[in-house]
């Protein structure tokens, strides 16, 4: 509230609550006093501090229980109030809560943040706690496809700046959260580590770059979910050329009977819908595509998808050739 902006007391709060978002969701939160608060009941600005962010894109009313506590049903009712007012998403924030009130909460579904512990927003699909943000441990069939995608990013782009979750996060199409969790991911490995700089966290690996792909080699996984064979052509402005096909663009590799292109597996039915493709028995597909656990076209600027996406897809093939041709990108590949 505004008669409070400046106390030490509301400055610590919002600092420690741009502190926990920023290390919870990876990417930089600013907190600032919600400057419209007299447009509020005069009891909400009596009760509460009132702050204002940007949560993943979504503009939110932070209703601050500093000191003292409040009835589950009465902050209810004062967040709708909140939200109602300003069209914004309102949370209500405080330092300490009993286990009790918090599930009355989320019985009711009001969002909450408590520093260091719990931010629970299901009108955002968040649901985080204090001890699910320990790194996790490395799964046993390789890296995840967001941490593969990053260390691809940092192998074949040296000259991008971009050590941050934000900057990644748009070239790569992943939201700044999931490149945190890629972050984890790597330092599991421990291919990187990373520091805090400021507000924003960066990755730093450990080793150059070609050293890096032979200590991360075993960990690597074929992008590739699945093949769609389909009917249709007018499409290769939306699509990189993939598989075989693309092996045989970068390599000696004779190119296959039919093209195969990748999409990321979360814009298949959109590109599917948005050119008319139609799913077909394999011989009487016109071409083949792959869903990708990534997006292609994150990685690659050219007509291809990435090298070394298709050396982890391909390097260890049944059929020696393209075993071969696989380990040939990586010798084409400027070190």
């Amino acid at each position: 509230m505004l008669e409070r902006d400046g106390s030490s007391q509301d400055v610590q709060f919002s600092d420690a609550l741009e502190r926990y978002l920023g290390e919870l969701l990876h990417e930089r939160i600013d907190v600032r006093p919600f400057e419209a608060a007299r447009s509020l009941p005069s009891f909400i600005g009596h009760t509460y501090a009132l702050y204002e962010a940007y949560i993943l894109g979504r503009r939110c009313i932070i209703v601050a229980r500093i000191e003292g506590a409040g009835t589950p049903a009465d902050i209810a009712k004062h967040i709708d109030i909140v939200r109602n007012a300003t069209n914004a998403l309102a949370v209500f924030a405080t330092m300490t809560i009993s286990a009790h009130n918090r599930s009355r909460l989320i019985g009711q579904h009001v969002p909450f943040i408590i520093p260091g512990n719990q931010l629970y927003m299901p009108d955002l699909a968040i649901d985080l706690r204090e001890h699910f943000r320990a790194p996790r441990r490395r799964q046993a069939d390789g890296l995840s496809p967001a941490a593969q995608a990053v260390l691809f990013h940092h192998i074949l782009h040296p000259g991008r700046s971009g050590s941050t979750p934000s900057l990644l996060a748009e070239r790569l199409h992943y939201s700044a959260m999931s490149i945190g969790r890629a972050f984890d991911d790597l330092v599991s490995t421990g291919l990187a580590e990373t520091a805090r700089h400021g507000k924003e966290r960066h990755i730093r690996f450990k080793a150059e770059r070609r050293r890096l792909l032979e200590d991360a080699t075993p960990l690597l996984r074929s992008p590739v979910r699945s093949l769609k064979f389909v009917r249709g052509n007018d499409f290769g402005a939306f699509l990189k050329l993939a598989g075989e096909t693309a092996l045989s663009h970068l390599t000696e590799l004779a190119r296959p009977r039919i093209d195969t292109f990748a999409v990321a597996a979360s814009g298949w039915k959109a590109i599917s819908q948005t050119v008319g493709l139609i799913e077909v028995d394999r011989d009487e597909a016109d071409c083949i595509i792959e869903t990708w656990s990534y997006d292609p076209a994150g990685l690659s600027d050219g007509q291809t998808v990435d090298a070394l996406s298709l050396y982890a897809q391909f390097r260890s093939h049944r059929d020696e050739r393209v075993a071969m041709a696989a380990d040939q990108l990586l010798e084409s590949l400027p070190w």
